[in-house]
């Protein structure tokens, strides 16, 4: 009998699993990425499917090492917080990649990697992920955001505008003259097939006369088209003492577009020379980008640092009344995950949103 109770109690200990940790979890201010425990995780080693390069990760040491030819991340979250430059850790890979470290086009996979490997504040992995800066007046584009570009119909340039700033938000004030109208143009942001970057896709205009509101299936004029090398790119206002330009500049890999947004910084005739590499809009234009996210199954444009508040008040409704039902899900390694969270609590409200999230009440 003893035997017996000895043989089955192995049996069940035999049974016992860990836990599978497969979606986010808010504790207060802080998100728990799927496969980790909880948030007094601090310190953890990956080892990624992202390609190396053909150079030497030596100078990424000791947060990138190549070993038998895969790439081990080894995170410090506690080095990630004393990082206070927007877009550090974006930018960070963008040496990697310069480096040689990893392949082109990897960087910004690596850069969500890490930044979902150890549990972060979202407003602090925002930061770390997004280089727009209001102060220097530029935005980073990824397939994460849709542009939106308001324009006249029948009229000369608009009178000088002004751009606002809050946060990561970018916004576009225009006074227009006597018009016989306006248009309003939407663009995606899509992946290039085969090789790394994006490419722009005009996608529809609301066309708005004394005769109503015309839908059209594509903009009267498309003002981003780049060579078939383009494929990183950064909207740029400059402002002056006419008032402000909207430029959009592009570059065959980050580093380039990093070199390229520096030159028209000090001198906007740079991008006169780009070889179509960039693009000044006409000052009539105004331009403003935007998030896209999900909600209950259609899509919806939220401006850049939006949260989970600020989507269910664009989408019509009063966040505490939706919280009961309210459901979130972002995407972790390209997949969509659900974020747990207490629903008596309204801290799920202010996670701060970096596109591609699905809500849903």
């Amino acid at each position: 009998m003893r035997g017996s109770v000895l043989t089955l109690a192995l049996l069940t200990a035999a049974c016992v699993h860990k836990p599978v940790f497969d979606t986010y979890r808010l504790r207060g201010p802080v998100l728990v990425p799927p496969g980790v425990p909880g948030p007094e995780v601090v310190r953890r080693t990956l080892v990624s499917d992202i390609a190396p390069g053909n150079g030497s990760c030596t100078g990424e040491a000791p947060m990138l090492q190549l070993r038998k030819k895969r790439l081990v991340i080894a995170v410090d979250r506690d080095s990630l917080l004393q990082q206070k430059q927007p877009g550090w850790l974006s930018n960070w890979t963008m040496q990697a990649e310069a480096h040689g470290c990893i392949a082109q086009g990897e960087g910004t996979r690596l850069a969500n990697l890490i930044a979902d490997s150890v549990p972060l504040d979202s407003q602090i992995a925002f930061r770390l992920l997004h280089p727009n800066d209001v102060q220097s007046g530029y935005v980073e584009l990824g397939a994460e955001n849709r542009l939106e570009v308001r324009s006249p119909i029948g009229a000369g340039p608009l009178d000088t505008a002004a751009v606002t700033g809050s946060g990561a938000q970018l916004t576009v004030d225009l006074k227009a003259p006597a018009i016989a109208g306006f248009e309003i143009a939407w663009y995606a942001l899509r992946p290039n097939p085969g090789r790394g970057g994006f490419h722009f896709e005009p996608l529809y205009a609301d066309r708005t006369t004394r005769n109503g509101v015309e839908h059209l299936t594509a903009p009267a004029v498309n003002y981003f088209q780049f060579p078939p090398q383009a494929a990183f790119y950064r909207l740029f206002y400059k402002t002056d003492d006419n008032g402000v330009t909207a430029i959009v500049i592009s570059g065959v890999t980050r580093q380039d577009l990093d070199r390229r947004t520096k030159a028209v910084g000090a001198d906007a005739s740079a991008c006169e020379n780009a070889g179509g590499l960039c693009v000044v809009l006409p000052r009539r234009a105004g331009v403003n980008p935007f998030l896209v996210v999900t909600v209950n199954d259609k899509e919806l444009t939220v401006p850049l640092g939006g949260t989970v508040r600020g989507a269910i008040q664009t989408a019509g409704q009063r966040p505490e009344t939706v919280l009961a039902t309210l459901t979130v899900s972002r995407l972790y390694s390209g997949q969509l995950r659900s974020v747990e969270f207490d629903r008596a609590s309204p801290e799920i409200l202010n996670l701060k949103l970096g596109g591609g999230e699905h809500l849903a009440w």
